[in-house]
């Protein structure tokens, strides 16, 4: 039975440690002496702080049973940070502080949680759920930078509303990829109206070589969404 604290950031997914590698930079940017308190956590790990208010002494710390693989942290996505001073480590102004920041950096932060506020806490699903992942979906196992970039583009340009569900590229349904089609051929040529005359639109100006690819088919590859998304920010 392994119930031992690992903190090693390696433990986490790619994408999820690099978040929190900048959330200590950025926090360390504003003051802040974060530290990270625990990532990864074994089924035994798990079960051990469940049992915590219940048939081990002390108080509740969390609603997540490792047996049942409940907690973000048993899949990798989850990491748990403290205020790194002698006596003061879950300090509420601070870790308030290092949530604010946590969230802007796309981070969804257990202390805004609504009931158990759980404020030492960060996770980043992919759009996941935990029956999700116990059905077998997974998060891409690596990230593009430049693709991010693109995202953040799109962005800024006002032609995605929601940077996250394009990062994420989980759980995308065919008439967002259409919407996002008609978006971006949109803020090329306003007078565009149809789905068929936005695909038109992009073939026009080269963003998309294969327009029956995008006319013929009710479910779009992500790779071909990624490259869609990286031709259009270089056309921006």
């Amino acid at each position: 039975m392994s119930t031992e604290i690992r903190k090693d950031l390696d433990e986490l997914h790619p994408k999820v440690k690099s978040l929190a590698l900048k959330l200590l930079e950025e926090c360390k940017k504003e003051g802040l002496n974060i530290k990270i308190s625990e990532t990864y956590r074994t089924t035994d790990r798990q079960d051990y702080l469940y049992a915590q208010g219940r048939t081990r002494s002390g108080s509740i710390v969390t609603y997540s049973r490792g047996s049942s693989m409940s907690s973000y942290h048993q899949w990798r996505l989850a990491f748990d940070i403290y205020n790194d001073v002698p006596g003061d480590a879950y300090n509420l102004d601070i870790l308030n502080k290092a949530g604010a920041i946590g969230e802007q950096l796309g981070l969804e932060w257990g202390g805004s949680w609504q009931g158990f506020r759980d404020t030492p806490h960060f996770q980043y699903t992919f759009g996941l759920s935990i029956a999700d992942l116990r059905s077998g979906k997974r998060p891409p196992e690596v990230f593009d930078q430049i693709y991010e970039e693109a995202v953040k583009a799109l962005f800024e340009k006002k032609i995605i509303n929601t940077p996250s569900v394009w990062i994420n590229l989980t759980n995308i349904h065919p008439k967002y990829t259409q919407g996002l089609i008609i978006n971006i051929a949109k803020y090329f040529n306003k007078k565009v109206v149809s789905y068929n005359d936005a695909v038109q639109e992009l073939a026009d100006r080269k963003i998309i070589n294969s327009p029956n690819v995008w006319l013929n088919t009710s479910d779009f590859p992500i790779k071909n969404i990624m490259a869609l998304i990286k031709k259009t920010a270089l056309t921006l």
